[in-house]
């Protein structure tokens, strides 16, 4: 469950290059068994009142259920996407023993070719996280990245 740069739920998670063609068929009945898995164990992550570490358990069930589902045909912009968001609500909720934000931060900045649509959407998850990250660089080149995709971007905007 370890990834490189530290936490339980770690990089690789959103920039790995898992595939992803769309398929129709047994792949595509591959794919929704792979979204059912994720959805429901993100459910158990989401769900405050189980233990911090049961939590991360399951959020390495839903990230490994998700890059299953890219490879199944899950479209990758959505699974690079909610993956992000997974791993910032990780940080956030559980704590940064669990998942490193400098990681999934530096993750982000790597990921390229998400649509807009994609980008704000992580933006909302990573708003809380940049402040986190150690790597005072990094987190600079975070607040950056947000002042694009993030809210304060879209102030007065819907």
């Amino acid at each position: 469950m370890s990834g490189a740069g530290g936490g339980l739920v770690g990089g690789g998670v959103g920039g790995d290059s898992a595939g992803g063609a769309a398929g129709s068929g047994a792949a595509g009945r591959d794919a929704n068994d792979w979204e059912w898995v994720r959805v429901l164990a993100q459910g158990r992550v989401y769900d405050e009142e189980r233990a911090a570490l049961n939590r991360v358990a399951w959020a390495a069930v839903a990230l490994a259920a998700s890059r299953g589902g890219e490879r199944s045909g899950v479209r990758r912009a959505r699974a690079v996407a909610d993956r992000f968001a997974l791993r910032a609500r990780v940080v956030g909720s559980v704590g940064v023993w669990a998942a490193d934000p400098d990681l999934l931060v530096a993750d982000v900045l790597a990921e390229t070719g998400l649509p807009d649509r994609f980008l704000r959407v992580v933006a909302r998850g990573l708003e809380p996280v940049v402040p986190l990250v150690r790597d005072g660089g990094l987190r600079e080149r975070g607040e950056r990245w947000l002042a694009v995709w993030g809210s304060a971007s879209r102030s007065g905007s819907i």
